[in-house]
């Protein structure tokens, strides 16, 4: 009986959390048209690499953060749908882990270039928490597939 109550648990969070990254991926989805609109019409006084440093990149690192915020919404609404274990639902998250380190790469390479372009020493800062956050979304996503494999040679020796 504590099987079913643990699911049911983990079913009623991820309903939660799942409302809250979908709120995230509408936020996502309104917010890069208007960013690609003010690239197009209202910052035409900056020309050349200055605008695609101070608004293109950031468009692309918007593009890859709706990528990951929709790989953990799909994760979450498998895990609401009762596919704990499925092999799709962990690839869902791991997928998100692997966009995450993309997105760190990116900005690493973005804030290279930033300072070298607007020689400033003060654009080279960047956050490693993104790669944290990767590199703990593909642990977990490792742990729960070999948590599938015990689950199934479980059930085979039973």
């Amino acid at each position: 009986m504590k099987n079913f109550q643990n699911k049911a648990k983990i079913i009623k969070v991820s309903k939660l959390i799942r409302a809250i990254l979908f709120a995230g991926v509408v936020l996502w989805v309104i917010g890069i048209p208007v960013v690609l609109l003010q690239i197009i019409f209202i910052t035409p006084v900056v020309s050349g690499m200055a605008r695609w440093n101070l608004q293109g990149s950031f468009l692309v690192m918007m593009v890859f953060q709706l990528i990951v915020n929709f790989r953990l919404l799909r994760y979450f609404d498998r895990l609401k749908n009762g596919y704990l274990f499925d092999a799709l639902t962990v690839g869902h998250l791991m997928a998100a882990g692997q966009w995450c380190i993309v997105l760190w790469l990116y900005e690493v390479l973005n804030a290279a270039i930033r300072s070298q372009v607007l020689s400033d020493s003060t654009v080279w800062i960047w956050n490693p928490s993104v790669l944290f956050a990767g590199v703990i979304l593909i642990f977990f996503a490792w742990l729960l597939k070999e948590a599938q494999g015990l689950q199934e040679e479980q059930e085979l020796t039973v």
